[in-house]
């Protein structure tokens, strides 16, 4: 780093949990980083400085970091332990490092270490025998991680043939490997190294990473993902290996790891015996290549070494592969087999167009898993807009599910704490769901906040809120069923408007109520202003639910005698009630969000 600059780590996380763990964790390095946490806050960043990046962020897109930090910044991933299981799809773009949470302060070290240390290339001595048998003995120093993971993961994708999803799971399994066996097994002792040994054959790809350590039971380790082992801060790095690798051995001592890998079918290694026979039918000379950036892998040559031109062959074809180079075929002069070099050519050719295609749909693959690891991100924040019912408890007995139907739904309710002991409760209903539901519900919350920070009746709640979303709503050509009722206990009543909701009850000893709708949906008409009355509601129960939970599993019965079947039984407590339109619902042929909210004051 520069002279002068301080050491600095940047936290980008909006959870202060996330960022007194940082800091707690830095203070064990030496000497201790300054650690500071920013979101949205202008800062000049050094090329140095490492970046932890909470990907449970909205912001924590590779595009928009690289603008705001600049693509040279060492980006690290900083995964919840929650998350473990999706950390493939994390790694997929490309991170410079990751970090799990709750930190570990020694891994914290080693990616400081690794990423701040001079950035001269260590001397290494890779060995790669005749049988592609590849071997590295390195000290056992944190600078090395990097270097040997880089020239091993070149080496094996070139003599193993690996594809390109299998390169990724190797670098990042071995990676983390390495790194154990630096930080866990041998150590800084002077003198302490690290092996590393990796074969192909018919079965696919082995690679050994053994330390010096006294070793460690893998079975003792807990699952991270288990209510047992979620918020400790080990056993991440496992979990990691046996997720992405297809196997994970160990010796007895647990001191040496074997990593397995399969890979996925390569047409182009597996046309050999097909090549080799075209060859003895036609005596056609021909080698086949496969070019790299960095070098070329001969897949099929059928000359004899006694045989090999004295200069080049006359006629080359190639074919592009995407990411996996080129695919390379030099065959006789025309004149010697035109017809059976023409044949060959255009058979090859079709064999690189798949291989092309194989790779195009892997990439697919990738962007499609970083979509969904996203919309799993969106739909977390979604539903952490909602508030709590339990914070709420003070009040009344109240009971709140939402569950969308997709990753992201348009269903939501809302609570909030009013004046002299009320509560107002809203339920609403988008019309679609997916994507745009989920925007619209999100301008929803937002606009309800505003209107119940300022007005106190149901109906000017409702105009205020009409006034912010009719735009986004006839832009988007949906609409919105709204239902929002104050729930006031010293005047005994529940005062409400509700603009086209079907479900919304209050339930007692006297029976069920309907709150019937006042006005039509949000966005389908215009409307001056909405209507609210008000209902004595004294010792009973506001329900309210979307038509999702109007899916039934009997299709025989109505929402309404659902709801009537409930009070028969006394099935008024609030948690009871929205647990049983859930249990009742059919949830396996369900295409709808599902949201219900329940409370008595």
């Amino acid at each position: 780093m520069k002279d002068g600059a301080p050491a600095r780590i940047l936290v980008l996380s909006s959870r202060p949990d996330i960022l007194q763990a940082v800091v707690a964790a830095a203070a064990e390095i030496d000497p201790p980083p300054e650690v500071r946490g920013l979101f949205g806050r202008p800062l000049n960043v050094l090329p140095t400085d490492l970046i932890l990046v909470d990907v449970a962020e909205p912001r924590a897109t590779m595009p928009y970091l690289h603008r705001r930090f600049g693509a040279a910044s060492v980006l690290v991933a900083l995964i919840d332990g929650a998350w473990v299981d999706r950390l493939g799809s994390a790694l997929a773009e490309d991170w410079t490092d990751y970090l799990f949470h709750p930190l570990n302060a020694a891994e914290l070290g080693f990616v400081w270490q690794k990423h701040t240390s001079p950035a001269e290339a260590p001397d290494l001595n890779l060995d790669v025998d005749e049988s592609g048998h590849i071997r590295v003995v390195f000290p056992s120093r944190v600078r090395y991680q990097r270097a040997v993971v880089e020239r091993v993961v070149v080496a094996c994708r070139h003599l193993a043939d690996l594809d390109r999803e299998t390169a990724f799971r190797l670098r990042v399994t071995l990676g983390e490997a390495v790194a154990n066996a630096i930080l866990y097994g041998s150590g800084d002792r002077p003198g302490a190294v690290v092996r590393v040994s990796a074969k192909a054959d018919a079965d696919g790809l082995r690679v050994k990473v053994s330390d010096e350590g006294s070793g460690f039971d893998p079975d003792a380790v807990p699952d991270p993902v288990s209510a047992e082992g979620i918020g400790r801060p080990r056993g991440r790095g496992l979990f990691l290996l046996r997720q992405l690798a297809d196997g994970v051995a160990f010796n007895e001592t647990g001191n040496r790891v074997t990593l397995s890998f399969r890979g996925a079918p390569d047409p182009l290694v597996r046309i050999e015996p097909l090549l080799r026979r075209f060859a003895e039918v036609t005596g056609l000379r021909f080698r086949l290549d496969r070019l790299f950036e960095d070098g070329s892998q001969v897949l099929f040559d059928s000359w004899e070494d006694d045989e090999k031109p004295s200069g080049p062959p006359e006629v080359r074809e190639t074919w592009p592969l995407g990411d996996a180079g080129r695919l390379r075929l030099v065959h006789e002069p025309a004149s010697r087999g035109d017809a059976a070099a023409t044949l060959l050519a255009g058979w090859i050719g079709a064999v690189a167009e798949g291989e092309q295609s194989r790779e195009r749909l892997l990439a697919r693959r990738l962007r499609r898993e970083r979509v969904l690891a996203e919309l799993e991100i969106a739909r977390d924040l979604q539903l952490k807009l909602l508030p709590p019912p339990e914070d709420f408890r003070d009040l009344g007995r109240i009971a709140a599910r939402c569950d969308p139907a997709l990753s992201l739904g348009g269903d939501f309710y809302y609570l909030v704490r009013l004046a002299d002991g009320c509560l107002g409760v809203m339920l609403g209903d988008v019309s679609s769901h997916g994507p745009s539901a989920a925007l619209i519900m999100a301008r929803t919350l937002s606009a309800v906040v505003l209107a119940t920070g300022v007005e106190a009746e149901p109906a000017a709640v409702l105009d205020a809120m009409h006034g912010q979303l009719r735009a986004a709503l006839d832009a988007t050509e949906m609409y919105m069923t709204l239902f929002y009722g104050v729930i006031d206990p010293g005047r005994g009543e529940l005062r409400y408007a509700n603009a086209g909701h079907p479900y919304a009850y209050l339930l007692g000893s006297g029976g069920v109520r309907r709150l019937t709708a006042l006005d039509p949906p949000v966005g389908v008409a215009a409307v001056r202003s909405y209507r609210q009355t008000r209902v004595p509601s004294a010792g009973e129960t506001l329900l309210a639910f979307t038509d999702g939970l109007a899916e039934l599993s009997d299709p025989l019965e109505t929402p309404d005698s659902r709801v009537r079947r409930r009070i028969d039984r006394g099935d008024l407590d609030p948690e009871v009630l929205v647990a049983a339109l859930f249990a009742d619902s059919d949830d396996e042929m369900r295409l709808d969000d599902r949201t219900a909210v329940a409370a008595s004051l």
